[in-house]
C-alpha cells in the first residue's frame, strides 16, 4: 500500500480536513447561523468532554476518508464497513462523557440521544449498504434498489443526526448534555456536532447518488450538489415539528424507515 496517498486521504481529501470543511458548511447552509467563536482548544481539552469531541471530530474524518468518494488520492477499495465503524463510534464516543455524568437531569437528556441515535442510524447504514453494494452498478434493474435506498435514507437522516423532531432534549436541562461546562467546552461540542451532521450528510450523498459514474469532477459536483440540497431541507425542517418523545421516535421509524430499508433490501436481491 502507498503510504503517502493513504495518509493524503485521512488526513485531508476525504478525510479529517473535509469533515472540519463540511461541518462549517453544514452549519451555515443546515443552522442557518453564521460563525461561531473558535472554541479555546487548550481549555476545552482539560476537559474529558472536550477530549471526547476532539476525538469525535478525528473518527468522523476517519469514517468520510473510508467511503469511495471521487477523485480521492488512496486506493478506494470496499471499505465502507470502516466508514460505518468511524462514523458510529463519533457520535457514540461524544455522548459518553455524558451518559457517566452524575447529573440524572444530563444522564436522562443524552440516553434518549443515545437510543434514537443508534436506532436510526441503524437503519440508515442498512439503506445506504444496500446503496454501496450497488454503487457502480445504475441498470434498470438496480435502479429500484437505489432509489427506495435514497428514500429511506432521507427519511431516517433527521432522527439520525437528532435534527428537527429529534433533536436533542434541552427542556429538562436547558442544554442537554453540554449543562455545566465551559464554554470552550460547549463550543467544541457544538463543533463536533456540527462535523458529525456533516460527514453523515455526505455519507448519504456520497453512497446514494451516482457519484461513481462518468468522470471524478462530475461525481464530486453531484455529491457536493445532494449535500448542498439535503442541508437546505434539513434548515426547512428545523422549528416545523414538535419535539417528539423517545417512543413516538421509536415508533415512526419502525413505521416508515423499517419497512423502506427492507424493500430496499429484498430490490437488491432481485437485481443481483
Amino acid at each position: 500500500m502507498d503510504i503517502l496517498p493513504t495518509l493524503l486521504s485521512a488526513l485531508l481529501f476525504p478525510g479529517l480536513l473535509t469533515a472540519l470543511v463540511l461541518g462549517l458548511l453544514f452549519r451555515a447552509l443546515g443552522r442557518g447561523g453564521g460563525s461561531s467563536p473558535a472554541p479555546n482548544l487548550a481549555v476545552a481539552l482539560g476537559s474529558r468532554e472536550g477530549v471526547c469531541a476532539a476525538a469525535s471530530v478525528l473518527l468522523a474524518g476517519l469514517g468520510l476518508a473510508a467511503l469511495p468518494w471521487p477523485l480521492r488520492p488512496g486506493p478506494a477499495g470496499d471499505t465502507w464497513l470502516w466508514a460505518w465503524a468511524g462514523l458510529e463510534l463519533a457520535y457514540l464516543i461524544a455522548l459518553a462523557p455524558a451518559l457517566l455524568a452524575g447529573a440524572p437531569r444530563v444522564v436522562r437528556a443524552s440516553i434518549r440521544e443515545a437510543q434514537i441515535g443508534v436506532f436510526a442510524r441503524a437503519m440508515l447504514w442498512g439503506a445506504l449498504a444496500v446503496a454501496l453494494a450497488l454503487h457502480a452498478d445504475w441498470s434498470a434493474a438496480a435502479l429500484p434498489a437505489h432509489l427506495l435506498a435514497l428514500v429511506a435514507a432521507l427519511g431516517l437522516l433527521p432522527a439520525a443526526i437528532l435534527w428537527g423532531p429529534f433533536a436533542a432534549e434541552r427542556s429538562v436541562t436547558g442544554e442537554g448534555g453540554a449543562a455545566g461546562l465551559t464554554p470552550g467546552a460547549r463550543e467544541l461540542l457544538l463543533l463536533a456536532e456540527d462535523v458529525r451532521a456533516g460527514a453523515l450528510v455526505a455519507a448519504l450523498a456520497v453512497s446514494a447518488l451516482p457519484t461513481g459514474l462518468g468522470p471524478g469532477w462530475l461525481g464530486l459536483a453531484v455529491a457536493a450538489g445532494g449535500f448542498l440540497v439535503v442541508s437546505l431541507l434539513l434548515r426547512r425542517l428545523t422549528g416545523r415539528l414538535p419535539r417528539l418523545t423517545l417512543p413516538a421516535a421509536i415508533r415512526l421509524g419502525l413505521l416508515a424507515g423499517a419497512p423502506l430499508v427492507a424493500a430496499a433490501a429484498l430490490a437488491l436481491a432481485l437485481a443481483a
